[in-house]
C-alpha cells in the first residue's frame, strides 16, 4: 500500500481498526468494509475509549466532539499499530431548531495514519430514548423505566447531586431486580436518585442504530469521488438557499441545491435535493406570508 495511491486504492484490502469498546465495530465495520474495499475490520483491543469522557459524568468531556473522534483514532492507532481507524463520538441534547425535542448528534471521523489525512462527517437525528429524572420513590422510577423501554435500553443510577468520586454509580442496568435495587438502596441511604438513560451505543438500541445510519452515509460519502481528479470524499460542504415558492416563484430560506466539493483539487458541483423536491410551500414564503 502506498500513502500517496488515490482514489479508492488507498483503502483497498486495509484492515480497519474501530475504536470503540460499546460493540461499535457490528454497525461501523461492515458499511466501510463494503463501501472501501477493506480486506476487514475489529474492534481494537486494550483500549479504553471513556477516558476521553463518559455519558454516566465519571469523567468529563475536555474536547469538542471532533476533537475527542481525533484523539480516539490518533490512540486507537497508537495501541493497535494499525494505520487505518474510526472513532465515533456522540451528544445528545436540545435540538436547535425546536429546543424543545430531542436530538443525537453523531460524529465519525476516520484516520489514515500512513499519511495523516482525516475525514469525517456529522449526522444529526430526532430519534432518541434519552432523558433523566429525579426520583423520590420505586413508583415513579419505574415508570421512568418504562418509558425508556426498559429493559432493551439500559438506565443508569447515580445520587441526585453531581457525581463525584467514591459516589455509588449503577450502569447498564437491564434486569429489574438489579435496577430496583439500585435504585431502593439510594433512596434509603439519600430520599432520592437519579435514573437516566444509559447512552453507550450497546446499552441504547436506539443510538446504536443512528449510528448505523450515521456510518452508512459516512461510507456513501467517502466513496464518493471528485469527477475531475478522481479522489475520494466528494463530499457536500454547503447547502444554497432559495427553493422557490410554489405559488409566487419568489426565493425563500429552504434549501434549494447541496454544493459537493473536493478537498484534492478544490472542484466543487451544486446539484439539486435528493429528495426530488423543486418548490416550496406558501406559508415558508417571506412574500406570501411576510
Amino acid at each position: 500500500m502506498n500513502a500517496i495511491s488515490s482514489g479508492l486504492e488507498r483503502f483497498a484490502g486495509r484492515k480497519l481498526g474501530v475504536a470503540t469498546i460499546h460493540a461499535k465495530e457490528q454497525v461501523i465495520g461492515p458499511l466501510l468494509k463494503q463501501a472501501l474495499g477493506l480486506s476487514g475490520y475489529s474492534a481494537i483491543a486494550d483500549m479504553d475509549t471513556d477516558r476521553f469522557g463518559a455519558f454516566s459524568g465519571e469523567v468529563q468531556r475536555t474536547l469538542d466532539p471532533l476533537a475527542a473522534c481525533e484523539a480516539k483514532a490518533r490512540h486507537g492507532a497508537e495501541v493497535s499499530g494499525l494505520d487505518l481507524v474510526v472513532a465515533s463520538e456522540g451528544s445528545f441534547g436540545p435540538y436547535p431548531p425546536a429546543p424543545f425535542i430531542s436530538c443525537d448528534e453523531e460524529f465519525l471521523l476516520l484516520f489514515d495514519a500512513l499519511d495523516g489525512r482525516i475525514f469525517h462527517h456529522r449526522h444529526v437525528s430526532l430519534e432518541t430514548v434519552f432523558d433523566g429524572e429525579a426520583c423520590t420513590d420505586w413508583t415513579q422510577a419505574n415508570a421512568f423505566a418504562q418509558r425508556m423501554k426498559f429493559p432493551s435500553h439500559h438506565l443508569v443510577v447515580r445520587p441526585l447531586e453531581k457525581w463525584k468520586q467514591g459516589d455509588a454509580l449503577f450502569k447498564g442496568l437491564q434486569d429489574k431486580d438489579a435496577f430496583r435495587n439500585a435504585v431502593e438502596g439510594l433512596l434509603e441511604q439519600r430520599g432520592s436518585c437519579w435514573v437516566e438513560t444509559d447512552l453507550r451505543a450497546m446499552a441504547n438500541p436506539t443510538r446504536m442504530r443512528v449510528i448505523a445510519d450515521t456510518a452508512e452515509r459516512f461510507a456513501r460519502e467517502i466513496s464518493t469521488l471528485c469527477p475531475t481528479c478522481g479522489d475520494v470524499w466528494f463530499r457536500i460542504t454547503d447547502a444554497i438557499t432559495g427553493l422557490p415558492c410554489d405559488l409566487c416563484g419568489w426565493p425563500t430560506h429552504s434549501v434549494r441545491e447541496y454544493r459537493r466539493t473536493c478537498r484534492t483539487c478544490g472542484h466543487y458541483a451544486d446539484s439539486v435535493r435528493p429528495d426530488g423536491k423543486a418548490t416550496e410551500d406558501p406559508t415558508h414564503c417571506n412574500n406570501c406570508n411576510p
